[in-house]
């Protein structure tokens, strides 16, 4: 379709439509002088450079830009500083081959991107050890909301007679996820109570027992949770089941998956999370996915999309959308939620970086972790005016340490991103820092931080 120029009587009609005397009356909010005259200045571009130049300025500009490569990295949060597989990059990006326009989600999908939901979906059933996983979800924080919904329909269908609309979020739950909770339960009627954590770190087993009444439906909790200490799961389930409540588990850091219980040995009813950290950089925050399992029981009741094997009618192996309970497949009525997608390019790069791991390469990454945070853990708390928050607290790879409120600044320029300060996320006092390590993290580096706080 040909371009047509507006006229100026077609835009002489428009503004009189809205109430404007001219084009500049549109754009009042803009400072008068930044603004650009319609037929007076002239826009002033520098002069044109050839391809060398170009690529000269590109590489000044990009050396104004500090990543973490820059600093010995203490921050995590929710997302991680681990090595990606050169693999993940090559095959997920460069080659092209899954990259597409096409929205995964619909029924007639391509027997490869089915292939490779079905996979990514193995994996999460084996690392959580539950019978089933969906396609994915959009993040860590929506994945947990949804859980939060699932976990009530489970409930409030089991006990039809009874009035059951408490969401019960228990101990130190990743702040950005308890938000988006917060509002899909404004939004659907349900109400939120918040059980906080005791002076160990972990959920506070007496306040917790006092919420769990017969309103609960469902109760949350996350291990390891954001203070970095890993919960008394099966105790805290036996907790749930006793109330007759859904328990769900998030787990912001994926890789811990690697070496501790899983999640359906604990008896969890419904296990999510975030997978940034499993083949995926840091992209500044995002973006990331999230993974979605549960018992083969409470299939029915899950959000998004399932992928199933199959067989062809020529008897081959093949793979078909199984089940699909979002609104645009379904009546509404009947729709677990209105999920329409997967963040499946980041979900694909976990697929071929645990691939790439293996079962033992997974594990090991794991141990690593364990051991370099324990070291950073003594090295840190044995420096003078440095305490740990939580020193009898298990933990898998971040911890809590207390000292001089406001190190920040002091610390970057001595090429340091110390831990991050809890007091700017609403979780914790100035001077409280969640430290994270990851195999990334070197000898050297804790020394550095060390060094650095004894100063």
């Amino acid at each position: 379709m040909p371009f047509i120029q507006h006229t100026d009587e077609d835009r002489a009609e428009m503004l009189k439509a809205i109430g404007a005397k001219s084009i500049d009356d549109l754009y009042v909010d803009i400072p008068a002088d930044i603004r650009v005259k319609e037929n007076g200045d002239k826009v002033k571009l520098n002069p044109s450079m050839g391809e060398l130049e170009v690529t000269r300025h590109i590489n000044a500009l990009l050396a104004k830009t500090k990543n973490a490569g820059n600093y010995a990295f203490f921050r995590g949060a929710g997302i991680y500083n681990h090595h990606v597989s050169t693999l993940a990059d090559h095959l997920a990006l460069y080659e092209g081959d899954f990259i597409t326009a096409y929205t995964p989600y619909q029924p007639e999908c391509s027997q490869g991107t089915l292939t490779s939901v079905f996979e990514f979906q193995s994996c999460i059933t084996a690392l959580t050890g539950f019978e089933v996983s969906n396609a994915g979800m959009y993040d860590g924080a929506s994945a947990l909301a949804e859980a939060v919904l699932m976990g009530y329909r489970l409930t409030a269908d089991k006990f039809r007679k009874e009035t059951r609309e408490t969401v019960v979020l228990a101990g130190a739950i990743h702040p950005e996820y308890a938000a988006t909770v917060k509002t899909y339960c404004e939004t659907t009627g349900l109400k939120l109570v918040t059980v906080g954590a005791g002076k160990d770190g972990r959920v506070d087993a007496g306040a917790l027992k006092a919420a769990l009444t017969r309103e609960a439906a469902v109760v949350a909790i996350q291990s390891p949770n954001f203070l970095g200490v890993i919960e008394d799961v099966e105790s805290l389930v036996k907790q749930a089941h006793e109330a007759e409540t859904t328990i769900v588990q998030v787990i912001a850091e994926a890789v811990s998956l690697s070496v501790l219980q899983t999640p359906a040995d604990a008896g969890i009813d419904i296990c999510v999370g975030e997978g940034q950290s499993i083949g995926n950089h840091m992209f500044m925050g995002g973006p990331a996915f999230g993974f979605f399992a549960s018992r083969k029981d409470f299939v029915r009741k899950m959000p998004g999309r399932i992928v199933s094997e199959t067989t062809d009618r020529d008897g081959r192996r093949a793979f078909a959308l199984a089940l699909a309970t979002r609104e645009q497949h379904i009546r509404r009525e009947k729709a677990t939620s209105n999920i329409c997608t997967n963040q499946a390019l980041c979900a694909l790069r976990a697929l071929i970086q645990l691939a790439a791991w293996g079962k033992g390469g997974f594990t090991e990454l794991g141990r690593q972790v364990v051991a370099k945070t324990q070291f950073a853990r003594k090295a840190l708390a044995a420096v003078k005016g440095v305490e740990l928050a939580h020193p009898d607290a298990p933990v898998f790879n971040e911890f809590v340490i207390k000292a001089k409120p406001g190190l920040d600044a002091a610390l970057i320029k001595q090429g340091i991103m110390g831990g991050l300060p809890l007091e700017t996320v609403g979780m914790g006092q100035p001077g409280e820092y969640l430290v994270a390590v990851t195999e990334m993290t070197t000898k050297e580096d804790i020394d550095k931080y060390a060094k650095a706080l004894g100063a």
